[in-house]
């Protein structure tokens, strides 16, 4: 007969203290079904219960401490007759769909977080404000969360079944317009970022954490995609006190399409690589550059650094808006440094090489920082702007988790490992060149999932560690069509049709996948 009475915690963990069987999730699973008179039936190829947990001490009845272990350590479990059953609820998912709009101006919301706080995991919607999600079935009746800087948190229940081309209407959140341009307490917009860099030991973590994280790069060719890598990696932060080297990366999965980017010319690569590793010190892996962020490397010696170097740059109070109930101010920097002639950086009225810093106003931690470096049209070089004049722009996202600050995700546009500029007359001075066709990437690096429990984190060996100086833009992998079928909560919308329709003029995404992983071999 099944355990009812809220004591069935007390007599496992009882039962965990007089037994020489490891506390793992296969211990207490079988316990609980020992107890209740049932077997403990499972997969070990498709879930993995050796893993050693801590579940909570409090007493509870039995549905409520499976319900408890199912989110905690993301199984299924159900009881079907005698048998208590575990699966993987990544193989059970619910596809999600839609597109996350302004309540009133119906304008997409590029880059919106969404979280299922039960699960710990989200993701973001795309650069058109869409997104497509693999949430496991145990969830349904569950809430699904997105929230926008500048806009109220609205939320929407799971469903049972695949809910596709959803319209989410998001709500601005009104300003109080007499504070908007108000400065607090006096402090100049300079203040307000010496107090956020201050306070960065504060409020981001200075703990190791590991976190899930979702890779994507699309090379393009003017309005063409020419050119997609998407990862699965597992990263391991020791922390804000700790320098960026100590960072660790590993691989869970990466596919590649065909690279059909133009190449760059064997003595000009020979030069770019020399480049990266004066300016890199050798470091090239693309995905621990795509890791690298402005607060985790504020301590860092570089020469761009609006956060702490202010004789550099130049900062103006932009006014406060709202993520969701929280009160944020934007702050505005721009380079300015002083230059040999006496003239600083800002005076040059040809380009803008900035962006924004969005403060927390309670506790002055960074929720957002935007960089942009743009030619005007009016600039002599305007033509060698990679797209609309943008020679580098990217937003970077942090998320608060039990009062600390960690990463949310990193979008940018820069040029590719490629030619940048394809020309018409390619043999021509420079100043008479014209541009036929020009190529960029864009990247993003999106954190789904953080674990700050030390029993819960995974461990990553120096030798299942991706080398730093791995140039992972060139190297094949091992290609796991599974893996990606059942990529849960993660999976973007994948790309839109134009996207797959350049992508497979010559052959198809899954066969290029195939062609440029490790298990490829040429007949």
């Amino acid at each position: 007969m099944k355990i009812k009475q809220l004591t069935i915690c007390v007599l496992i963990c009882a039962f965990a203290f007089t037994s020489n069987a490891q506390k793992t999730t296969h211990f207490y699973l079988d316990s609980i079904a020992r107890l209740n008179n049932l077997q403990l039936t499972y997969s070990e190829d498709l879930v993995n219960l050796q893993k050693t947990i801590y579940p909570t001490s409090d007493s509870m009845a039995f549905d409520d401490y499976i319900e408890m272990l199912a989110l905690k350590y993301h199984l299924n479990i159900q009881q079907k007759g005698q048998c208590l059953i575990v699966t993987n609820p990544r193989a059970q998912t619910i596809k999600i769909s839609g597109t996350l709009i302004d309540l009133f101006s119906g304008e997409p919301q590029p880059f919106a977080h969404i979280s299922q706080q039960d699960w710990g995991t989200g993701s973001i919607t795309n650069s058109e404000g869409e997104f497509e999600l693999n949430i496991p079935s145990l969830l349904a009746g569950f809430k699904l969360d997105f929230s926008s800087l500048g806009y109220a948190d609205t939320s929407i229940f799971i469903p049972k079944t695949d809910s596709l081309n959803l319209i989410i209407p998001i709500r601005p959140k009104p300003y109080n317009l007499n504070e908007v341009l108000v400065l607090p307490n006096g402090n100049t917009a300079e203040d307000l970022v010496r107090i956020a860099s201050k306070r960065i030991k504060r409020n981001f973590h200075r703990k190791k954490a590991q976190m899930d994280a979702f890779y994507r790069r699309t090379g393009f060719r003017d309005s063409t995609f020419v050119q997609l890598i998407e990862a699965a990696l597992l990263v391991e932060d020791k922390g804000i006190d700790m320098p960026t080297s100590t960072t660790k990366i590993k691989v869970i999965e990466v596919r590649k399409s065909q690279n059909y980017l133009v190449p760059m010319s064997a003595k000009y690569k020979w030069a770019y690589e020399k480049m990266e590793k004066m300016i890199h010190g050798g470091h090239r892996n693309m995905f621990y550059m795509a890791y690298n962020n402005p607060v985790r490397a504020y301590k860092n010696e570089w020469w761009y650094q609006p956060l702490t170097d202010y004789e550099t740059f130049r900062y103006e109070f932009e006014g406060a808006m709202w993520l969701d109930t929280i009160k944020v101010y934007k702050v505005q920097f721009e380079y300015d440094a002083l230059y040999p002639n006496g003239k600083r950086a800002s005076e040059n009225k040809q380009s803008f090489h900035g962006g924004y810093i969005y403060i927390d106003a309670n506790d002055y931690g960074i929720h957002k920082m935007e960089y942009l470096f743009r030619l005007i049209p009016k600039h002599n070089n305007a033509k060698y702007g990679i797209k609309n004049g943008i020679i580098d722009q990217s937003v970077i996202s942090y998320q608060k988790i039990e009062g600390k600050y960690y990463l949310k995700y990193i979008s940018d546009i820069a040029p590719t490992n490629a030619k940048n500029f394809i020309f018409e007359n390619p043999d021509a001075d420079d100043k008479d060149k014209v541009i036929k066709h020009r190529q960029w990437a864009e990247t993003l690096l999106v954190i789904t999932n953080v674990v700050t429990e030390r029993q819960e984190r995974q461990r990553i060996s120096n030798k299942s560690m991706l080398d730093h100086h791995e140039n992972s833009y060139e190297t094949n992998y091992p290609y796991n069509p599974d893996f990606w079928e059942n990529y849960s909560m993660i999976k973007q919308k994948p790309l839109p049709g134009k996207a797959i329709e350049d992508l497979e003029w010559e052959k198809s995404l899954e066969l290029q996948f195939i062609e440029n992983s490790t298990s490829y071999v040429k007949d």
